[in-house]
């Protein structure tokens, strides 16, 4: 009976520390520690810090089992980019959300062995981003892309050093190193086009072909590297069920074994995870150090291992895991603005902010920082209420101001996409005619928006087709005929009045 009250008195303290707006700062987490010790707490707080890593590392296995870059679409080896050579269209079901406004470039690497050189071709002056994750889902502000004025050379991307290796030796000739704190690291790469087909085919027979990534010790200046094209293949990993629901569906022994293992080249970072050590150590996810050919690295890896594990203390690892999904459940969600828009500005960068990490690992893995890329997302209209396929909308956009056309900078670009409940492109009624799914500055799917005359914009939401030849039917958004459906904007280069906040997008209202 006191055991089953002490468990009764952690969920409520857990989920009375949500309720008042936990954000994974840090302290927080120590006070649960606090007040509920034990195994559960230690379970709890190591389930929230280790599950970005987890789904960084299922997702890394699903998009790396294949043989080489052409068998499965934006997949690849480790080490090489898995490149998207087509926009979606109203068919495409591989991911929710799909963007129509840029290519997708991928890659996750392995830096344990050695770095890996990055090649940028000569971009010109067409927007990218080569967003880059470490295994904790932290961005590095270095991550290259047009906001920094990212020209033309090799980068040298450097992970710590693996056990027995020597400090890897950086060619004179490369233009910058990149440094991250884990050996696993994520390329998100978009690259902008107009959607036209000369367009998409100058960024795939132009940009791709040099867009490379080179083992250190397979590195040459001036000469391109091959990679291998056909590897060995994982026969039993899941590539079919999406990583969060497999991570969601691990009991504690699979999901702290896996956390286990990657860890063992993806440790905490010193100093800044300080807080959650103690309770790594004490769970015998981490070690302290005691192998001497391991230099001066304080914490190592574990073979975390359930077999001889007590049932009293796997019942509370498994009651940890519970509990942890339920806070994470509890977070509260990104306030909607007063115009009716969810806008993240707090994500890409989190430091000791666990459970803010770990949340947007289940809802958003891979998010931006705020400085590269905002997204605005909702699905009602700015009064609250539903949107819906029946009724037709409409989102004026000033030619400035807080109510005005997305301010990013120049060079930039900003797109509004419809997609339907279940985040895919809505059909266009009118493929010959009108065969886009967003609108948005300069050009998406080979067409442009029409200005009012005084700078302004008019979007048109609606399912059924304005009279051709209108400035309605230029901006018109196709929606679902019945249903509510999503309304998603990506800004690109935000400006400082977007970062700042002092921007929102307006309210969509009936037409």
């Amino acid at each position: 009976m006191k055991r089953l009250c002490q468990a009764t008195y952690a969920v409520a303290l857990l989920i009375a520390v949500a309720a008042t707006g936990i954000q994974g700062n840090g302290q927080t987490l120590e006070d649960i520690q606090r007040f509920a010790p034990g195994v559960v707490a230690d379970g709890v707080l190591s389930y929230i810090y280790g599950y970005p890593l987890m789904m960084f590392g299922v997702t890394g296995r699903t998009a790396t089992t294949v043989p080489n870059a052409d068998t499965k679409l934006g997949a690849a080896p480790l080490n090489q980019f898995g490149a998207e050579k087509v926009l979606p269209n109203a068919s495409f079901t591989a991911v929710v959300l799909p963007s129509t406004s840029t290519l997708y470039a991928s890659s996750f690497l392995n830096l344990c062995p050695e770095p890996v050189i990055l090649h940028i071709p000569n971009m010109g002056s067409r927007f990218f981003i080569l967003q880059m994750l470490d295994g904790w889902t932290e961005v590095s502000p270095l991550s290259p892309g047009s906001d920094k004025s990212s020209q033309e050379g090799d980068y040298a991307l450097v992970g710590p050093t693996c056990s027995g290796s020597n400090p890897p030796v950086i060619p004179s000739n490369i233009r910058g190193t990149i440094p991250f704190a884990t050996s696993s690291v994520w390329i998100i790469g978009r690259i902008y086009t107009d959607g036209t087909d000369p367009d998409i085919q100058t960024v795939v027979n132009t940009i791709y072909p040099d867009l490379t990534l080179t083992p250190l010790s397979k590195y040459v200046p001036g000469q391109k590297y091959i990679p291998p094209q056909q590897l060995p293949v994982q026969p039993y990993a899941d590539v079919l069920t999406p990583p969060l629901h497999q991570v969601n569906a691990m009991d504690a022994c699979a999901f702290f074994q896996n956390l286990a293992a990657m860890m063992n080249y993806n440790l905490p970072v010193p100093g800044q995870d300080d807080p959650v050590l103690p309770a790594l150590l004490r769970l015998g996810l981490v070690a302290r150090n005691s192998d001497p050919t391991k230099g001066s690295v304080p914490i190592t890896g574990t073979n975390f291992d359930c077999s001889t594990m007590r049932p009293e203390r796997l019942a509370n690892l498994q009651q940890s895991v519970v509990l942890a999904q339920k806070l994470m459940d509890t977070v509260p969600t990104t306030q909607p603005t007063s115009t009716g828009w969810l806008v993240s500005l707090d994500v890409g960068t989190y430091g000791r902010r666990y459970l803010l990490r770990a949340e947007v690992a289940k809802d958003a893995l891979g998010a931006n920082r705020k400085e590269d890329a905002v997204y605005g997302y909702t699905q009602t209209n700015g009064h609250g209420q539903p949107l819906s396929g029946r009724r037709n909308y409409k989102i004026h956009f000033d030619k400035s101001g807080t109510s005005g056309l997305p301010p990013v900078h120049p060079g930039g670009f900003w797109s509004l996409t419809i997609y339907d409940a279940d985040g895919k492109l809505v059909p266009s009624p009118d493929p010959v005619s009108a065969n886009w799914n967003a609108v948005g500055i300069p050009s998406v799917q080979g067409h442009a928006p029409c200005l009012n005359n005084d700078g302004s914009l008019d979007l048109y939401l609606q399912a059924e087709e304005p009279p051709k030849g209108s400035k309605q039917f230029c901006n018109w958004l196709p929606t679902p005929a019945s249903g509510g459906y999503i309304a998603f904007l990506r800004m690109y280069w935000p400006g400082d009045e977007i970062t700042s906040g002092d921007w929102t997008p307006p309210p969509i209202e009936r037409n």
